[in-house]
């Protein structure tokens, strides 16, 4: 491409010229060189301008919109990726402050955290606040120390509260009822194994005819502990709480469910099954007795750790009652006698019966008459009789036995005993060695005396000697790369490595492109630009010439301005890359 540069008067093919124009006049002269100058600093203006620009734009530029676009972003998205995995390698972890079954209030929770300093965030998706790991126990502790409580139920404080006036009475009783389900609510809550509760009252109007009345009812809801589980006399203990706080509640009408929609309630309603986990844990509670008995007498002899122990125990549940009567023959008592002695005295002979029988007696005569002529009469007849009644009494025993329920029938005892274990004092190196029968027959011994040995039952006490195997080994600690803090150091380590690929492996390869580019073309340019190799001494005053592969003529500032404008567009016709070049040139100057 052919450019339009000036250059100063001097020798060469325009020889001829240059000795015409040294006959004009001085003043002409003058001005042409001053002209020459001044586009000679256009020119190097121009070019300074030019290498003033980086290859970095020059590459950009060459680019079409679309990848100018992709690239920026390209760029953007790449800075953004590397910003945000450096945040995260820098962001410590947030746990949940409060679990999701408390229902603090988050004003109060956030005002306690914001008075101690103590930076929290909010899970936007719900609500829930978070603290970081390391502030979570202090967190709580300022919460427990706030005095706040996640007891939102309302007892009778609902009733110290000023009623408007006008209240009707069903107000008044649903604000009562609502005020006793809270306080029930209260005391069930303070079960151990109750989180929370909550007390449901089905109370019916009272009526004052009989056979329109209703009896109450009630439903507890309790929330347990996680892992815990209420046993039958725990719920049983519930259901009669409940049903003494209500007038007229019995036990059959509180229902209690769980949390997992269990009926607790339903479990106290089988006698059976009750009387049977009953037995079970009395048979548990023995055999656990007996047990300790037993460590408690070989313990000091054999060590804590050198036996093992079990007891089976046959309890015998049975109720039986016995009456028994007994005779002894042999033995025979006289409980009663009853003794008769009759003596009868026989009558004097009489007259015929009738109506001379019936006279008076005669005249009694003196007591010496009578006998002078008694004497000679017969005496009358007389009867004894003597009768004897005696009763005996065998010997009899009644007996009435109640045999008491959870008798011992049979004791089943178990004792391991490991190996004797000694020190060598000649190698310093522990040594073992089985228990002798009689050492054996001694811990046997010390058994039976310890659980209550009755052959008569048919117990059966084993003690044998056995090596036990080794203990596994200790748990092990946590390996160091499941370490918090080594996790820590991880995510600074993966943030650093992720944002070097990011760096060497896309941004440096884009700018390298693009640097490639930009070098790429201001070489072609700078190599345009040497091939317009300009000799001043080719110039005269009134035609420029460049020294090319063909010569090219040009006009000079004294021709006119169509010679001037046919000469451009003839250079225009034979080299139009260079043309455009200089064009653009001229638009990138600052200039």
């Amino acid at each position: 491409m052919t450019e339009n540069v000036p250059a100063a008067t001097g020798q060469g093919q325009g020889g001829a010229a240059g000795q015409r124009g040294s006959s004009l006049p001085s003043t002409e002269r003058e001005g042409r060189d001053v002209a020459a100058t001044e586009r000679a600093d256009m020119v190097e203006k121009e070019e300074s301008g030019l290498s003033r620009l980086h290859p970095l734009t020059v590459g950009f530029n060459k680019l079409t919109m679309m990848r100018q676009f992709g690239l920026l972003i390209g760029l953007a998205a790449s800075i953004a990726l590397g910003l945000a995995v450096v945040l995260w390698s820098q962001k410590e972890t947030y746990r949940p402050l409060m679990n999701s079954a408390n229902s603090y209030s988050a004003n109060e929770v956030i005002e306690v955290l914001q008075a101690n300093r103590i930076d929290f965030d909010i899970d936007p998706a719900s609500g829930v606040v978070l603290v970081r790991q390391s502030d979570l126990h202090q967190a709580r502790l300022a919460i427990a120390g706030a005095g706040l409580s996640d007891d939102q139920t309302v007892g009778y404080e609902l009733l110290d509260q000023d009623q408007p006036l006008g209240t009707s009475q069903f107000m008044e009783n649903a604000r009562y009822l609502r005020s006793l389900e809270g306080e029930l609510a209260r005391t069930v809550s303070s079960v151990n194994q109750v989180r929370t509760a909550r007390v449901h009252l089905a109370i019916p109007e009272r009526s004052v005819f009989v056979r329109d009345r209703r009896e109450p009812g009630a439903s507890v809801f309790v929330d347990l502990f996680a892992g815990a589980e209420m046993d039958p006399d725990s719920v049983k203990a519930i259901r009669n709480l409940v049903a003494s706080s209500i007038p007229e509640l019995s036990p059959e009408n509180v229902s209690i469910v769980d949390q997992r929609g269990r009926l607790l309630s339903d479990q106290t309603e089988n006698p059976e099954e009750e009387l049977t986990n009953r037995q079970f844990e009395y048979t548990q509670r023995v055999e656990q007795n007996l047990v300790n008995r037993i460590n408690s007498i070989l313990s000091p002899v054999v060590g804590t750790d050198n036996f093992r122990a079990e007891v089976s125990a046959d309890v015998d549940f049975t109720k039986v009652e016995q009456a028994e009567e007994l005779y002894n023959p042999d033995l025979i008592a006289l409980r009663s006698e009853q003794t008769i002695n009759e003596e009868r005295v026989g009558e004097a002979e009489g007259g015929v019966p009738g109506a001379l029988t019936n006279q008076p007696p005669g005249a009694a005569e003196a007591p010496e008459e009578a006998a002078a002529e008694g004497g000679q009469q017969n005496q009358p007849p007389t009867t004894s009789r003597s009768e004897a009644t005696r009763n005996y009494e065998v010997d009899r025993t009644l007996s009435y036995t109640q045999f008491q329920q959870g008798r011992l029938r049979r004791l089943t005892v178990a004792v391991v005993v490991d190996n004797l274990s000694q020190t060598n004092p000649e190698t310093g190196e522990v040594e073992t060695e089985e228990w002798s029968e009689e050492d054996l027959q001694r811990m046997r011994l010390l058994v039976q005396d310890a659980v209550g040995y009755d052959p008569s039952r048919g117990d059966s006490i084993n003690v044998v000697n056995s090596t036990f195997r080794a203990d596994d080994a200790p748990m092990e600690e946590p390996a160091w790369y499941t370490q918090p803090w080594f996790w820590n150091i991880a995510k600074q380590i993966l943030a650093g490595l992720f944002v070097l690929v990011l760096v060497f492996g896309v941004l440096r390869p884009a700018l390298r492109n693009l640097l490639s580019r930009g070098a790429e073309e201001q070489e072609s340019e700078e190599d345009a630009l040497a091939s317009l190799d300009v000799d001043e001494d080719a110039i005269t005053d009134d035609k420029v010439t460049l020294s090319t592969v063909e010569e090219y003529q040009l006009p000079g500032p004294s021709e006119s301005f169509e010679r001037q404008l046919d000469a451009l567009r003839g250079l225009i016709a034979e080299d139009p890359g260079r043309v455009a070049l200089v064009l653009k040139r001229w638009v990138m100057s600052n200039d």
